[in-house]
Protein backbone atom coordinates (compact mmCIF):
# COMPACT_ATOMS: atom_id res chain seq x y z
CA UNK A 1 0.00 0.00 0.00
CA UNK A 2 1.29 3.44 -0.93
CA UNK A 3 0.97 6.57 1.22
CA UNK A 4 -1.46 8.03 -1.32
CA UNK A 5 -3.68 4.93 -0.92
CA UNK A 6 -3.56 5.30 2.85
CA UNK A 7 -4.56 8.94 2.59
CA UNK A 8 -7.44 8.02 0.29
CA UNK A 9 -8.73 5.53 2.90
CA UNK A 10 -8.43 8.22 5.55
CA UNK A 11 -10.51 10.70 3.55
CA UNK A 12 -13.26 8.15 3.00
CA UNK A 13 -13.32 7.34 6.72
CA UNK A 14 -13.27 10.98 7.76
CA UNK A 15 -16.22 11.97 5.60
CA UNK A 16 -18.39 8.87 5.71
CA UNK A 17 -17.93 7.06 9.05
CA UNK A 18 -18.78 7.84 12.67
CA UNK A 19 -15.90 9.01 14.85
CA UNK A 20 -15.41 5.73 16.79
CA UNK A 21 -15.24 3.68 13.57
CA UNK A 22 -12.78 6.20 12.19
CA UNK A 23 -10.39 5.57 15.14
CA UNK A 24 -10.77 1.78 15.00
CA UNK A 25 -9.89 1.66 11.32
CA UNK A 26 -7.09 4.14 11.92
CA UNK A 27 -4.99 2.07 14.34
CA UNK A 28 -3.70 -0.52 11.83
CA UNK A 29 -3.17 2.24 9.31
CA UNK A 30 -0.93 4.10 11.75
CA UNK A 31 0.93 0.91 12.59
CA UNK A 32 1.74 0.39 8.91
CA UNK A 33 2.82 3.99 8.40
CA UNK A 34 5.21 4.10 11.31
CA UNK A 35 5.20 7.88 11.13
CA UNK A 36 7.51 8.54 8.14
CA UNK A 37 5.08 10.85 6.35
CA UNK A 38 4.58 11.18 2.61
CA UNK A 39 7.76 11.13 0.54
CA UNK A 40 9.28 14.32 -0.85
CA UNK A 41 10.09 13.83 -4.57
CA UNK A 42 11.96 17.12 -4.94
CA UNK A 43 15.77 17.09 -4.75
CA UNK A 44 17.58 18.88 -1.97
CA UNK A 45 18.51 22.52 -2.40
CA UNK A 46 21.90 24.08 -1.81
CA UNK A 47 20.77 26.49 0.89
CA UNK A 48 20.49 26.04 4.64
CA UNK A 49 17.61 24.28 6.43
CA UNK A 50 17.34 24.47 10.21
CA UNK A 51 14.80 23.96 12.96
CA UNK A 52 14.21 26.94 15.24
CA UNK A 53 12.04 27.43 18.33
CA UNK A 54 10.13 30.69 18.61
CA UNK A 55 10.89 31.96 22.15
CA UNK A 56 7.51 33.39 23.25
CA UNK A 57 5.28 30.47 22.20
CA UNK A 58 7.98 27.76 22.32
CA UNK A 59 6.63 26.61 18.95
CA UNK A 60 9.08 25.07 16.52
CA UNK A 61 9.39 25.90 12.83
CA UNK A 62 11.66 25.01 9.94
CA UNK A 63 13.52 27.82 8.18
CA UNK A 64 15.18 27.52 4.79
CA UNK A 65 17.57 30.21 3.58
CA UNK A 66 18.19 29.98 -0.18
CA UNK A 67 21.56 29.35 -1.78
CA UNK A 68 22.17 32.95 -2.85
CA UNK A 69 21.30 34.20 0.64
CA UNK A 70 24.04 32.20 2.33
CA UNK A 71 26.60 32.83 -0.44
CA UNK A 72 26.32 36.63 -0.56
CA UNK A 73 27.92 39.01 1.89
CA UNK A 74 25.94 40.81 4.56
CA UNK A 75 25.88 44.15 2.75
CA UNK A 76 24.28 42.64 -0.35
CA UNK A 77 21.82 40.62 1.69
CA UNK A 78 20.60 43.79 3.37
CA UNK A 79 19.81 45.62 0.14
CA UNK A 80 18.20 42.71 -1.68
CA UNK A 81 14.58 41.65 -1.22
CA UNK A 82 14.02 38.08 0.00
CA UNK A 83 10.28 37.23 -0.41
CA UNK A 84 8.87 34.99 2.31
CA UNK A 85 7.00 31.73 1.80
CA UNK A 86 4.88 30.46 4.71
CA UNK A 87 3.89 26.87 3.95
CA UNK A 88 1.33 25.04 6.10
CA UNK A 89 1.69 21.28 6.35
CA UNK A 90 -0.96 18.62 5.98
CA UNK A 91 -2.24 16.02 8.39
CA UNK A 92 0.21 14.32 10.74
CA UNK A 93 1.64 11.67 10.52
CA UNK A 94 1.25 11.80 6.73
CA UNK A 95 2.84 15.23 6.61
CA UNK A 96 4.58 17.70 8.91
CA UNK A 97 6.58 20.91 8.80
CA UNK A 98 9.90 19.32 7.84
CA UNK A 99 8.86 17.80 4.47
CA UNK A 100 6.90 20.99 3.75
CA UNK A 101 10.12 23.00 4.01
CA UNK A 102 12.04 20.31 2.12
CA UNK A 103 9.75 20.35 -0.91
CA UNK A 104 10.31 24.10 -1.31
CA UNK A 105 14.13 24.05 -1.26
CA UNK A 106 14.67 23.95 -5.04
CA UNK A 107 12.05 26.61 -5.71
CA UNK A 108 13.53 28.80 -2.96
CA UNK A 109 16.97 28.53 -4.58
CA UNK A 110 15.48 29.32 -7.99
CA UNK A 111 13.69 32.51 -6.93
CA UNK A 112 15.50 33.58 -3.76
CA UNK A 113 12.67 32.79 -1.33
CA UNK A 114 13.00 32.44 2.42
CA UNK A 115 10.79 29.49 3.43
CA UNK A 116 9.04 29.20 6.80
CA UNK A 117 7.19 26.01 7.80
CA UNK A 118 5.45 26.31 11.20
CA UNK A 119 4.89 23.15 13.25
CA UNK A 120 1.10 23.13 13.56
CA UNK A 121 -0.99 21.10 16.03
CA UNK A 122 -4.44 21.18 14.44
CA UNK A 123 -3.71 19.15 11.26
CA UNK A 124 -3.47 15.86 13.13
CA UNK A 125 -5.07 12.51 12.46
CA UNK A 126 -6.72 12.57 15.91
CA UNK A 127 -7.88 16.19 15.68
CA UNK A 128 -11.27 17.34 14.31
CA UNK A 129 -11.45 16.80 10.56
CA UNK A 130 -12.72 18.42 8.40
CA UNK A 131 -12.19 21.73 10.22
CA UNK A 132 -15.57 23.37 10.70
CA UNK A 133 -14.83 25.61 13.70
CA UNK A 134 -11.87 27.62 14.97
CA UNK A 135 -11.17 25.24 17.84
CA UNK A 136 -8.49 25.67 20.50
CA UNK A 137 -5.73 23.88 18.62
CA UNK A 138 -6.47 25.74 15.40
CA UNK A 139 -6.39 29.10 17.23
CA UNK A 140 -3.06 28.23 18.82
CA UNK A 141 -1.60 27.55 15.37
CA UNK A 142 -2.80 30.94 14.19
CA UNK A 143 -1.16 32.79 17.08
CA UNK A 144 2.02 30.73 16.83
CA UNK A 145 2.34 31.49 13.10
CA UNK A 146 2.11 35.23 13.74
CA UNK A 147 4.75 34.99 16.46
CA UNK A 148 6.98 32.90 14.20
CA UNK A 149 6.75 35.49 11.43
CA UNK A 150 7.73 38.24 13.89
CA UNK A 151 10.72 36.14 14.92
CA UNK A 152 11.76 35.45 11.32
CA UNK A 153 11.60 39.12 10.33
CA UNK A 154 13.55 40.12 13.44
CA UNK A 155 16.35 37.58 12.92
CA UNK A 156 16.69 37.29 9.12
CA UNK A 157 16.56 39.43 5.99
CA UNK A 158 13.18 38.02 4.94
CA UNK A 159 10.87 40.59 3.31
CA UNK A 160 7.74 41.29 5.44
CA UNK A 161 6.08 43.13 2.53
CA UNK A 162 6.06 40.04 0.26
CA UNK A 163 4.62 37.05 2.13
CA UNK A 164 2.93 34.05 0.49
CA UNK A 165 0.50 31.80 2.36
CA UNK A 166 0.64 28.37 0.75
CA UNK A 167 -0.33 24.81 1.58
CA UNK A 168 -0.71 21.23 0.52
CA UNK A 169 -3.47 18.84 1.60
CA UNK A 170 -5.19 19.72 4.91
CA UNK A 171 -2.84 22.66 5.39
CA UNK A 172 -5.30 24.49 3.16
CA UNK A 173 -7.62 25.08 6.10
CA UNK A 174 -5.01 27.29 7.77
CA UNK A 175 -3.73 28.93 4.56
CA UNK A 176 -7.20 30.17 3.52
CA UNK A 177 -7.91 31.25 7.09
CA UNK A 178 -4.69 33.23 7.56
CA UNK A 179 -5.19 35.31 4.42
CA UNK A 180 -8.81 35.94 5.38
CA UNK A 181 -8.06 37.00 8.96
CA UNK A 182 -4.64 38.63 8.48
CA UNK A 183 -4.51 40.29 5.04
CA UNK A 184 -2.05 42.84 6.45
CA UNK A 185 0.49 40.06 7.07
CA UNK A 186 0.10 38.10 3.83
CA UNK A 187 0.47 39.37 0.27
CA UNK A 188 -1.14 36.50 -1.62
CA UNK A 189 -2.40 32.91 -1.41
CA UNK A 190 -1.41 29.89 -3.50
CA UNK A 191 -2.72 26.45 -2.53
CA UNK A 192 -2.37 23.15 -4.36
CA UNK A 193 -4.37 19.95 -3.79
CA UNK A 194 -5.65 21.46 -0.55
CA UNK A 195 -8.68 21.42 1.70
CA UNK A 196 -10.98 24.36 2.37
CA UNK A 197 -13.74 25.25 4.82
CA UNK A 198 -16.15 28.14 4.37
CA UNK A 199 -17.30 27.84 7.98
CA UNK A 200 -14.04 29.26 9.38
CA UNK A 201 -13.83 32.24 7.01
CA UNK A 202 -15.27 35.65 7.85
CA UNK A 203 -17.24 37.10 4.91
CA UNK A 204 -17.25 40.54 6.47
CA UNK A 205 -13.44 40.64 6.31
CA UNK A 206 -13.30 39.65 2.64
CA UNK A 207 -13.24 43.30 1.52
CA UNK A 208 -9.82 43.72 3.16
CA UNK A 209 -8.19 41.12 0.90
CA UNK A 210 -10.32 41.42 -2.23
CA UNK A 211 -7.31 42.60 -4.28
CA UNK A 212 -4.89 39.96 -2.91
CA UNK A 213 -3.84 37.56 -5.71
CA UNK A 214 -5.24 34.03 -5.27
CA UNK A 215 -4.09 30.81 -6.98
CA UNK A 216 -5.89 27.47 -6.58
CA UNK A 217 -4.31 24.42 -8.24
CA UNK A 218 -6.23 21.15 -8.59
CA UNK A 219 -5.14 17.86 -10.12
CA UNK A 220 -7.21 15.44 -12.15
CA UNK A 221 -6.62 12.41 -9.89
CA UNK A 222 -6.68 14.16 -6.51
CA UNK A 223 -8.92 13.04 -3.66
CA UNK A 224 -12.58 13.80 -4.27
CA UNK A 225 -12.72 15.79 -1.02
CA UNK A 226 -9.87 18.11 -2.02
CA UNK A 227 -11.30 18.61 -5.51
CA UNK A 228 -14.74 19.41 -4.17
CA UNK A 229 -13.47 21.82 -1.54
CA UNK A 230 -11.10 23.57 -3.97
CA UNK A 231 -14.05 24.23 -6.29
CA UNK A 232 -15.99 25.57 -3.33
CA UNK A 233 -13.08 27.89 -2.54
CA UNK A 234 -13.07 29.23 -6.11
CA UNK A 235 -16.79 29.94 -5.85
CA UNK A 236 -16.33 31.68 -2.49
CA UNK A 237 -13.65 34.04 -3.80
CA UNK A 238 -15.63 34.78 -6.95
CA UNK A 239 -18.81 35.32 -4.96
CA UNK A 240 -17.04 37.84 -2.71
CA UNK A 241 -15.66 39.79 -5.65
CA UNK A 242 -11.97 38.92 -5.51
CA UNK A 243 -10.24 40.68 -8.40
CA UNK A 244 -7.13 38.53 -8.93
CA UNK A 245 -8.20 34.90 -8.73
CA UNK A 246 -6.50 32.24 -10.88
CA UNK A 247 -7.25 28.52 -10.92
CA UNK A 248 -6.29 25.53 -13.00
CA UNK A 249 -6.87 21.78 -13.18
CA UNK A 250 -3.71 19.79 -14.02
CA UNK A 251 -3.90 16.67 -16.15
CA UNK A 252 -3.12 13.21 -14.73
CA UNK A 253 -1.48 14.30 -11.45
CA UNK A 254 -2.76 13.07 -8.09
CA UNK A 255 -2.41 14.07 -4.44
CA UNK A 256 1.28 14.89 -4.61
CA UNK A 257 3.67 17.66 -3.69
CA UNK A 258 3.77 20.20 -6.55
CA UNK A 259 4.91 23.62 -5.25
CA UNK A 260 6.29 24.74 -8.63
CA UNK A 261 3.17 26.57 -9.82
CA UNK A 262 2.78 28.31 -6.46
CA UNK A 263 6.43 29.41 -6.65
CA UNK A 264 6.04 30.77 -10.19
CA UNK A 265 2.86 32.59 -9.14
CA UNK A 266 4.53 34.15 -6.10
CA UNK A 267 7.50 35.25 -8.21
CA UNK A 268 5.12 37.15 -10.49
CA UNK A 269 3.43 38.79 -7.51
CA UNK A 270 6.73 39.69 -5.84
CA UNK A 271 8.37 40.77 -9.09
CA UNK A 272 11.40 38.45 -8.95
CA UNK A 273 13.02 36.49 -11.79
CA UNK A 274 14.26 32.89 -11.63
CA UNK A 275 18.00 32.24 -11.81
CA UNK A 276 17.32 28.92 -13.57
CA UNK A 277 14.42 27.76 -15.79
CA UNK A 278 11.45 26.17 -13.94
CA UNK A 279 11.94 22.78 -15.59
CA UNK A 280 9.16 21.01 -13.66
CA UNK A 281 6.61 23.58 -14.83
CA UNK A 282 7.15 22.35 -18.39
CA UNK A 283 5.55 19.02 -17.49
CA UNK A 284 2.26 20.53 -16.30
CA UNK A 285 -0.66 20.21 -18.72
CA UNK A 286 -3.97 21.91 -17.98
CA UNK A 287 -7.34 20.40 -18.80
CA UNK A 288 -9.36 23.25 -17.29
CA UNK A 289 -8.91 26.66 -15.72
CA UNK A 290 -9.73 30.31 -16.08
CA UNK A 291 -7.74 32.68 -18.31
CA UNK A 292 -5.46 33.74 -15.46
CA UNK A 293 -4.64 30.16 -14.47
CA UNK A 294 -3.91 29.07 -18.03
CA UNK A 295 -1.69 32.11 -18.53
CA UNK A 296 0.41 31.02 -15.55
CA UNK A 297 1.04 27.64 -17.13
CA UNK A 298 2.10 29.37 -20.34
CA UNK A 299 4.85 31.12 -18.38
CA UNK A 300 3.13 34.47 -18.10
CA UNK A 301 0.72 35.88 -15.56
CA UNK A 302 -2.05 38.37 -16.17
CA UNK A 303 -1.58 41.88 -14.85
CA UNK A 304 -2.79 42.01 -11.26
CA UNK A 305 -5.43 44.60 -10.53
CA UNK A 306 -4.52 47.02 -7.75
CA UNK A 307 -6.78 48.45 -5.09
CA UNK A 308 -8.08 51.97 -5.85
CA UNK A 309 -5.95 54.75 -4.41
CA UNK A 310 -7.33 56.07 -1.14
CA UNK A 311 -8.18 59.76 -1.39
CA UNK A 312 -8.65 59.82 -5.16
CA UNK A 313 -10.65 62.79 -6.44
CA UNK A 314 -14.41 62.28 -6.77
CA UNK A 315 -14.12 63.00 -10.50
CA UNK A 316 -11.72 60.08 -10.99
CA UNK A 317 -13.66 57.75 -8.70
CA UNK A 318 -16.94 58.52 -10.45
CA UNK A 319 -15.56 58.47 -13.99
CA UNK A 320 -18.17 56.73 -16.15
CA UNK A 321 -17.44 53.92 -18.58
CA UNK A 322 -17.48 54.51 -22.32
CA UNK A 323 -20.88 52.90 -22.62
CA UNK A 324 -22.43 55.32 -20.12
CA UNK A 325 -20.63 58.49 -21.21
CA UNK A 326 -22.97 61.20 -22.41
CA UNK A 327 -21.87 63.51 -25.24
CA UNK A 328 -22.19 67.21 -24.39
CA UNK A 329 -21.76 70.14 -26.79
CA UNK A 330 -18.86 72.58 -26.41
CA UNK A 331 -19.67 76.23 -25.83
CA UNK A 332 -18.12 77.25 -29.14
CA UNK A 333 -19.93 74.55 -31.07
CA UNK A 334 -22.50 75.36 -33.73
CA UNK A 335 -25.92 75.89 -32.08
CA UNK A 336 -28.46 73.14 -32.54
CA UNK A 337 -31.03 74.14 -35.16
CA UNK A 338 -34.70 74.42 -34.20
CA UNK A 339 -36.67 71.21 -34.10
CA UNK A 340 -38.72 72.08 -37.19
CA UNK A 341 -35.53 72.68 -39.14
CA UNK A 342 -34.44 69.12 -38.40
CA UNK A 343 -37.43 67.56 -40.09
CA UNK A 344 -36.63 65.41 -43.09
CA UNK A 345 -37.52 67.20 -46.30
CA UNK A 346 -38.95 65.26 -49.24
CA UNK A 347 -36.25 64.50 -51.82
CA UNK A 348 -36.84 64.59 -55.57
CA UNK A 349 -37.41 61.22 -57.13
CA UNK A 350 -34.37 60.23 -59.22
CA UNK A 351 -34.90 59.80 -62.91
CA UNK A 352 -34.99 56.44 -64.67
CA UNK A 353 -31.57 57.13 -66.15
CA UNK A 354 -30.11 57.75 -62.69
CA UNK A 355 -31.58 54.50 -61.38
CA UNK A 356 -30.10 52.54 -64.25
CA UNK A 357 -26.68 54.15 -63.82
CA UNK A 358 -26.73 53.42 -60.08
CA UNK A 359 -27.54 49.75 -60.69
CA UNK A 360 -24.72 49.45 -63.21
CA UNK A 361 -22.28 51.10 -60.81
CA UNK A 362 -23.23 48.73 -57.97
CA UNK A 363 -22.91 45.69 -60.25
CA UNK A 364 -19.46 46.64 -61.54
CA UNK A 365 -18.03 47.82 -58.19
CA UNK A 366 -15.53 45.32 -56.74
CA UNK A 367 -17.04 43.54 -53.73
CA UNK A 368 -15.10 43.66 -50.46
CA UNK A 369 -13.94 40.23 -49.49
CA UNK A 370 -15.37 39.04 -46.19
CA UNK A 371 -12.77 37.42 -43.91
CA UNK A 372 -13.73 35.16 -41.04
CA UNK A 373 -11.42 35.36 -38.06
CA UNK A 374 -10.20 32.00 -36.82
CA UNK A 375 -11.33 31.10 -33.29
CA UNK A 376 -7.85 29.71 -32.60
CA UNK A 377 -4.63 31.65 -32.00
CA UNK A 378 -1.39 31.18 -30.07
CA UNK A 379 -0.12 33.14 -27.09
CA UNK A 380 3.62 32.92 -26.31
CA UNK A 381 5.50 34.29 -23.32
CA UNK A 382 8.24 35.64 -25.59
CA UNK A 383 8.49 35.63 -29.40
CA UNK A 384 12.08 36.86 -29.60
CA UNK A 385 14.96 36.54 -27.14
CA UNK A 386 18.62 35.61 -26.76
CA UNK A 387 19.57 31.93 -26.54
CA UNK A 388 18.55 29.85 -24.69
CA UNK A 389 14.90 30.88 -24.95
CA UNK A 390 12.53 29.29 -22.43
CA UNK A 391 9.17 29.90 -24.05
CA UNK A 392 5.74 29.09 -22.68
CA UNK A 393 2.75 28.89 -24.98
CA UNK A 394 -0.99 28.29 -24.77
CA UNK A 395 -3.95 28.05 -27.09
CA UNK A 396 -6.43 30.93 -27.30
CA UNK A 397 -9.77 29.32 -28.12
CA UNK A 398 -13.38 29.07 -26.89
CA UNK A 399 -13.38 28.05 -23.23
CA UNK A 400 -15.48 24.91 -23.75
CA UNK A 401 -12.88 23.55 -26.18
CA UNK A 402 -10.35 23.25 -23.35
CA UNK A 403 -12.24 20.20 -22.07
CA UNK A 404 -13.59 18.78 -25.33
CA UNK A 405 -11.05 19.44 -28.11
CA UNK A 406 -7.73 17.76 -28.95
CA UNK A 407 -4.58 19.88 -29.24
CA UNK A 408 -1.35 19.06 -31.08
CA UNK A 409 1.67 21.40 -31.03
CA UNK A 410 4.44 21.26 -33.62
CA UNK A 411 7.79 23.00 -33.97
CA UNK A 412 8.90 23.38 -37.57
CA UNK A 413 6.43 20.67 -38.49
CA UNK A 414 7.58 18.15 -35.85
CA UNK A 415 5.19 17.21 -32.99
CA UNK A 416 6.38 18.42 -29.59
CA UNK A 417 3.45 18.07 -27.17
CA UNK A 418 -0.31 17.94 -26.72
CA UNK A 419 -2.68 19.79 -24.42
CA UNK A 420 -3.86 23.37 -24.18
CA UNK A 421 -0.44 24.66 -23.11
CA UNK A 422 3.24 23.76 -23.03
CA UNK A 423 6.85 24.90 -22.65
CA UNK A 424 9.96 24.62 -24.83
CA UNK A 425 13.63 25.44 -24.44
CA UNK A 426 15.13 26.64 -27.74
CA UNK A 427 18.93 26.67 -27.70
CA UNK A 428 19.83 27.04 -31.38
CA UNK A 429 19.79 30.62 -32.72
CA UNK A 430 17.40 30.70 -35.68
CA UNK A 431 13.77 31.31 -36.65
CA UNK A 432 11.19 28.73 -35.57
CA UNK A 433 7.56 28.16 -36.50
CA UNK A 434 5.31 27.03 -33.66
CA UNK A 435 2.19 25.35 -35.00
CA UNK A 436 -1.08 24.33 -33.37
CA UNK A 437 -3.73 21.93 -34.64
CA UNK A 438 -7.07 21.93 -32.78
CA UNK A 439 -9.65 19.23 -33.53
CA UNK A 440 -13.05 19.95 -31.98
CA UNK A 441 -15.47 17.35 -30.65
CA UNK A 442 -17.41 17.73 -33.93
CA UNK A 443 -14.30 16.85 -35.95
CA UNK A 444 -13.56 20.35 -37.27
CA UNK A 445 -9.90 21.27 -37.62
CA UNK A 446 -8.37 24.67 -36.93
CA UNK A 447 -4.73 25.65 -37.32
CA UNK A 448 -2.64 28.53 -36.05
CA UNK A 449 1.03 29.44 -36.37
CA UNK A 450 3.44 31.73 -34.55
CA UNK A 451 6.97 32.76 -35.49
CA UNK A 452 9.63 32.61 -32.78
CA UNK A 453 13.14 33.99 -33.19
CA UNK A 454 16.15 33.02 -31.07
CA UNK A 455 19.10 35.41 -31.24
CA UNK A 456 22.74 34.39 -30.72
CA UNK A 457 24.41 35.39 -27.49
CA UNK A 458 27.35 37.71 -28.17
CA UNK A 459 30.57 37.00 -26.34
CA UNK A 460 32.51 39.76 -24.60
CA UNK A 461 35.09 39.72 -27.41
CA UNK A 462 32.48 39.96 -30.16
CA UNK A 463 30.54 42.78 -28.52
CA UNK A 464 32.93 45.66 -29.50
CA UNK A 465 32.99 44.42 -33.11
CA UNK A 466 29.18 44.28 -33.25
CA UNK A 467 28.95 47.73 -31.72
CA UNK A 468 31.42 49.16 -34.27
CA UNK A 469 29.54 47.48 -37.11
CA UNK A 470 26.29 48.99 -35.90
CA UNK A 471 27.87 52.50 -35.98
CA UNK A 472 29.05 51.97 -39.57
Amino acid sequence: MRHSDALRILYVLAFRRPRWQYVVWLLPLLAWLGGPGCAVPQKRGEGELSRIVEPTTQRGYWLYLPKEHIQTDEAERKVRRWPTVVTFHGMKPFDNAYPQARQWEQEADRYGFVVVAPECRSPDILAPFPVRTVHRGFKSDELATLAILDHVFATTDADPSNVLATSWSSGGFMAHYMLNRHPDRFTCLAIYQSNYSEEILDSEMASRSVYHPILIVMTQNDFAGCLKESKQAIQWYERHGYKNTAWTLIKDRGHERTPDMAAHFFALVAGVRPNSPPAVLVQRQAIDGNAEGLALLAGKGAAFRSAPVVGASPEVAARPTVASTRVTARRDATPTPPRDAMLVRPQPVPSTERDAAARVARATKPQRRTTHRSPVSIHVSSAIAIEPLHVGFRAICPSDWIRTADFLWTLDGEPVCSGVNGHLTLSEPKKYTLGLLVVTAQGKEYRAYRKIRVLPRLSAAAYPKAKAKAKD
